[in-house]
C-alpha cells in the first residue's frame, strides 16, 4: 500500500504555523491536524514558573503530541499538521534542567522511532519582533508573559535542529515580510515553494 503524504508546518510560537496549515488543508484536501495546546493542564503555570513545572509541561506536550500523531498517521490518509514531536525536543532544551533533561530525551527517543516521519517538513522563520506582533495581535492570555529572549532562544533551537538532521526533507521560509491571511498572493508564492520543494530529491 502506497503511503499517504505526511507535511508538517513547523515554527516559533506567533509565526503563523496552524494559519498557514489551515489555508493548504483546504486548497490540498488533506486532513487539517493541529496541536491540542490548550489541553496542557500546566501550561498557564509554566509561564509563570518554567523552573517549577518545566518537565511536567513538556512531557504533557511530547505525550500528548506523540497520541495524536500516531493515531493519524496509523490511517494513511494525506495530512498536514502544524506540529511535529521534535518540538517537545526543541523546547525542552529551552527550559529543563540538565537532570530533567536528560530523562525527557530517553522518553523522546523511545516514542520518536515509533513515529513516520515527514515527506517534508517546512520551517517558518520570523524575526523576534515579528512574533511579537503577532502574539499581541492574537491576545492569548496564556502568553503575554513571554519574552523575547525566550523567543529567540526557539528561533535558534529550531535552526540547530534542522541543520543537525540531514536525513529530514526540509525547508526554511522566512515569513517575516509575508501576511498569507491577507494576501492570496503570498499563499500562492509559499504554495508553489513548498510543492517544489515537495519533488526535489
Amino acid at each position: 500500500m502506497t503511503e499517504a503524504p505526511f507535511i508538517v508546518i513547523e515554527g516559533n510560537i506567533g509565526v503563523g504555523k496552524t494559519s498557514l496549515a489551515k489555508a493548504l488543508s483546504e486548497k490540498w484536501g488533506y486532513r487539517l491536524l493541529l496541536e491540542e495546546f490548550e489541553e496542557n493542564q500546566f501550561l498557564s503555570q509554566f509561564y509563570t514558573d518554567k523552573e517549577k513545572y518545566g518537565l511536567q509541561t513538556e512531557l504533557r506536550f511530547m505525550l500528548d503530541r506523540f497520541k495524536q500523531l500516531k493515531s493519524a498517521l496509523d490511517n494513511n490518509e494525506p495530512i498536514i499538521a502544524d506540529y511535529f514531536i521534535e518540538k517537545s525536543l526543541i523546547f525542552a532544551e529551552n527550559t529543563l534542567s540538565k537532570s530533567d533533561l536528560t530523562l525527557f530525551k530517553e522518553l523522546y527517543q523511545i516514542l520518536f522511532q515509533k513515529l513516520k516521519k515527514p515527506d517534508l517538513y517546512v520551517y517558518l522563520s520570523a524575526d523576534v519582533n515579528r512574533l511579537q506582533s503577532n502574539i499581541k495581535r492574537r491576545n492569548r492570555r496564556m502568553e503575554t508573559k513571554i519574552s523575547s529572549e525566550y523567543l529567540e532562544k526557539i528561533n535558534k533551537g529550531y535552526l540547530k535542529y534542522v541543520s543537525a538532521h540531514k536525513e529530514l526533507k526540509y525547508m526554511i521560509l522566512d515569513v517575516s515580510k509575508l501576511d498569507f491571511m491577507k494576501h492570496s498572493e503570498h499563499l500562492a508564492e509559499i504554495d508553489s515553494l513548498i510543492q517544489k520543494n515537495r519533488t526535489r530529491n
